[in-house]
């Protein structure tokens, strides 16, 4: 492994033990830093635990993929209530 890729990979662990750490201890005292809120640290854990290969939004359900849209059935266009004038 070279030596840039250790630094980086090394720099995201920093950035996910802080920001873990904001969210457990800091996170519940009243903003003590108003520029670095829950959201951001929430985001910043979640982006740096997926480029080290951790999947942590399997345990965040409003943070998980959507489902993807079903193909719409045969003739459900027709299904529904006509006007005709």
């Amino acid at each position: 492994m070279c030596y840039a890729a250790a630094m980086k990979r090394n720099f995201v662990w920093l950035l996910a033990l802080i920001s873990g750490l904001y969210l457990l201890v800091l996170g519940f005292i009243p903003d003590p830093l108003p520029f670095l809120d829950e959201a951001a640290a929430l985001l910043i854990f979640v982006k740096s635990m997926a480029w080290l290969g951790y999947d942590v939004r399997r345990w965040l359900p409003f943070l998980r993929k959507g489902k993807t849209a079903k193909a719409p059935v045969r003739g459900a266009e027709r299904a529904g209530v006509t006007i005709d004038v």
